[in-house]
C-alpha cells in the first residue's frame, strides 16, 4: 500500500453543534432573538449544501463572492450588519474528529501519501488548516473544484491520477456506505469509517 485517500466529514470533521447554538446565542444577545438565528443559521447550512450538491462554486473565487452574498442575506434577515457575520466561514462550526490527528500522523508514518477527497466548496486545505490537520495532507480533493463528486467513479480517479496512486495500492476511508462500495468497484482497499461516540475510538 502506497496511498490513503480519506473523505472529510465524518472522518476527519464532524458538525460542531455546540458551536452552532453559540453563535446563536451570540446573535441572540444583540437582539435577534434565539430560534430566528438558529433558524437563519440552520438557512444558510441548507443553501451551502445546496451549493455543494450542484457544484455551484467551482473556484476559490467563486466561494469568496459565494460566501459575501450568503452573509448579505443571512445579515438582513437578521438586522445585523454584514461584519458580524463575515468571518464565520462553515468550517468554524465543524471541529476535529476523535482520533483524525492520530489517524493522519499514523498513515504519514507508514510512508503514505495521503489525499483528502470531500463533496465539499473549494476551501477544503482551508478547512484542514482551520483545524490543525493540512499539514498531514498531500492531496486536497474538493468535489466543487473537481467538477465531480463521489459516489462518480471520476472523483477517484482524478484524486488517485493527481497523487501518482492506483487504486490496488490506496486505502480509502469513508462514512457513508455508498461511497465506500463505488472505491471498491474501483479496486480500493476501501473500509467504512465510524466513529460512535465523543472521545470513542473509531471503528
Amino acid at each position: 500500500m502506497r496511498g490513503a485517500l480519506l473523505d472529510r466529514d465524518g472522518v476527519l470533521l464532524l458538525l460542531d453543534e455546540e458551536a452552532l447554538y453559540k453563535k446563536a446565542l451570540e446573535l441572540a444577545l444583540q437582539g435577534v432573538g434565539r430560534e430566528r438565528a438558529l433558524a437563519a443559521l440552520a438557512r444558510a447550512m441548507r443553501e451551502i449544501h445546496e451549493a455543494v450538491r450542484g457544484l455551484k462554486v467551482r473556484t476559490l473565487e467563486e466561494e469568496e463572492a459565494f460566501w459575501k452574498a450568503l452573509v448579505e442575506e443571512t445579515a438582513q434577515a437578521l438586522r445585523l450588519p454584514p461584519e458580524h457575520l463575515l468571518p464565520w466561514r462553515y468550517y468554524r462550526f465543524l471541529r476535529k474528529a476523535p482520533q483524525a490527528e492520530a489517524l493522519l500522523r499514523e498513515l504519514k508514518a507508514q510512508g503514505l501519501r495521503v489525499g483528502v477527497l470531500s463533496n465539499t466548496l473549494p476551501s477544503l486545505e482551508e478547512s484542514l488548516a482551520h483545524h490543525g490537520l493540512a499539514s498531514y495532507v498531500d492531496g486536497f480533493f474538493a468535489s466543487c473544484a473537481l467538477g465531480v463528486a463521489k459516489p462518480d467513479p471520476r472523483a477517484f480517479l482524478l484524486a488517485l491520477e493527481a497523487l501518482g496512486l492506483t487504486p490496488e495500492e490506496t486505502l480509502y476511508l469513508d462514512d457513508d456506505p455508498e461511497n465506500v462500495e463505488a472505491a471498491r468497484r474501483l479496486g480500493l482497499r476501501a473500509e467504512v469509517y465510524r466513529i460512535t461516540a465523543p472521545g470513542a475510538q473509531p471503528r
